[in-house]
């Protein structure tokens, strides 16, 4: 069975690799301006995406 601290670093670190890539994601798209008219949009997710991996990441290795 598995233990209750490994089950939550793994609930921890599996969204932050998510959110690191989708962060990833948006930023490109706002490099390439892709749609001009969502630049802004694509800025702040990608920043808010970040933010909350590196969070969650933080939290991951304080446990």
């Amino acid at each position: 069975m598995i233990s209750p601290v490994l089950a939550i670093k793994i609930l921890l670190l599996v969204p932050s690799i998510i959110f690191f890539f989708y962060s990833a994601v948006y930023l490109i798209l706002l490099e390439l301006n892709a749609q001009p008219n969502l630049s802004k949009f694509f800025r702040n997710i990608s920043l808010i995406l970040a933010a909350g991996g590196a969070i969650l990441l933080t939290l991951y290795m304080i446990i």
